[in-house]
C-alpha cells in the first residue's frame, strides 16, 4: 500500500492524520523567525503584527505574506495529493494563519466543530467538507491538539460551536504531540480543540482548504474570523498552472463584499470591556516598545 493510500485512509476512517517530516531544519527556522517578528507588536491601522483574538491567543493573519516557505508548505506533492483526494480538484487554499497560545490550565477551549459554512443553506444538502492543516512551529508536550478520533462521520446540520458535542465518553481521542515542524492534517467537522493544561507559550500554523463554491457563515465573514488570502506575488514566481490553482488564484473575483462589525456599533457592555482591555494592551506595548528601544 502506498503512503498517499494508506494516509488516505487512516484520514478518512479517523478525520486526522499526521503526516511524515516534510519541513527541513532551514525552512522551520526561517518559518519560525519570521513569525516572531510579527508577535513584537500588535496590529494596528496598516502595519503588521497580532492581533488578540481572545484571551489566550495572539492571531497572525495571512502568513503567505512573510515569506516564500509558508507558500510551499501547502503545496507540498503528499499533502496536496491528500487534500485533493479527500476533497475534490474544485478545492484550493482560503485561509493562511497562526497563533501563539497562551499558557493556560482550564479549558478555555473545548471541543467544538468550526463554523464556517453556512448551516441554513446546507439545511436540505449534503454538509460542504474541508480540511485543516496544522504545522507545530515550537515543540508541542502540552496544549496538544485533540481530535475526537471518527467524529467527523455525522449528519447533523448546524450544530457547531463550543456549546455542542461535549460528551465524549466511549470516543478515542487522538492527541498530537510533536517537535517543531510537525504537520497534520484534520477534517474541522470533527469534534477537535486545543487540550489543557498548556503550560508554555507555542506557536502552530493553519492553513484551511475547501471549495469557493461554498456558502459561507455569516459569522465567519462579519465578524472578521475570514480573511481573504493575500500573498505576496514575488513568492509566485516559477509555480506551475496547478499550484497556482491550488493557492486560490485561478478563483474568480467576489462581488460579496462582508460587513465586518466594528466595535463602535456594538452595545454589549461585556464587548466594551473586552474592546477596552484590547485597547490597553496595545498603547502598553507600544510604550514599552519605545522605553526599550532607547
Amino acid at each position: 500500500m502506498s503512503q498517499l493510500t494508506s494516509l488516505l485512509k487512516a484520514l478518512r476512517h479517523d478525520g486526522v492524520v499526521v503526516l511524515p517530516a516534510c519541513i527541513t531544519p532551514d525552512e522551520l527556522s526561517i518559518m519560525q523567525r519570521h513569525f516572531r517578528s510579527q508577535l513584537v507588536r500588535p496590529a494596528f491601522n496598516s502595519w503588521q503584527g497580532y492581533s488578540q483574538t481572545d484571551r489566550k491567543r495572539l492571531m497572525v493573519d495571512q502568513v503567505l505574506t512573510l515569506d516564500r516557505v509558508f507558500c510551499q508548505i501547502p503545496l507540498m506533492p503528499l499533502i496536496h495529493d491528500l487534500v485533493v483526494s479527500y476533497l475534490d480538484s474544485s478545492v484550493c487554499l482560503q485561509e493562511a494563519k497562526g497563533w501563539q497560545s497562551l499558557p493556560f490550565s482550564d479549558n478555555f477551549h473545548p471541543l467544538h466543530r468550526d463554523e464556517w459554512y453556512c448551516p441554513l443553506h446546507y439545511q436540505a444538502q449534503a454538509i460542504p467538507r474541508s480540511l485543516k492543516l496544522g504545522c507545530y512551529l515550537d515543540d508541542v508536550e502540552s496544549g496538544v491538539f485533540a481530535y475526537v478520533k471518527g467524529s467527523h462521520h455525522h449528519c447533523s446540520q448546524g450544530e457547531v460551536g463550543e456549546h455542542y458535542h461535549q460528551q465524549t465518553e466511549g470516543h478515542q481521542i487522538t492527541t498530537i504531540t510533536g517537535k517543531a515542524g510537525t504537520l497534520f492534517l484534520f477534517d474541522p467537522e470533527g469534534l477537535h480543540q486545543q487540550s489543557y493544561p498548556n503550560l508554555s507559550a507555542r506557536n502552530a500554523l493553519f492553513y484551511h482548504f475547501f471549495s469557493p463554491l461554498v456558502v459561507l457563515s455569516k459569522n465567519f465573514t462579519q465578524w472578521g474570523r475570514f480573511q481573504r488570502l493575500l500573498i505576496d506575488t514575488s513568492f509566485l514566481s516559477g509555480l506551475s498552472e496547478q499550484q497556482l490553482a491550488f493557492l486560490g488564484t485561478s478563483r474568480l473575483p467576489s462581488r460579496d463584499i462582508p460587513s465586518v462589525q466594528h466595535y463602535r456599533a456594538l452595545s454589549m457592555p461585556i464587548n466594551i470591556a473586552v474592546r477596552s482591555l484590547n485597547e490597553a494592551h496595545y498603547w502598553f506595548e507600544k510604550i514599552k516598545a519605545k522605553v526599550l528601544r532607547k
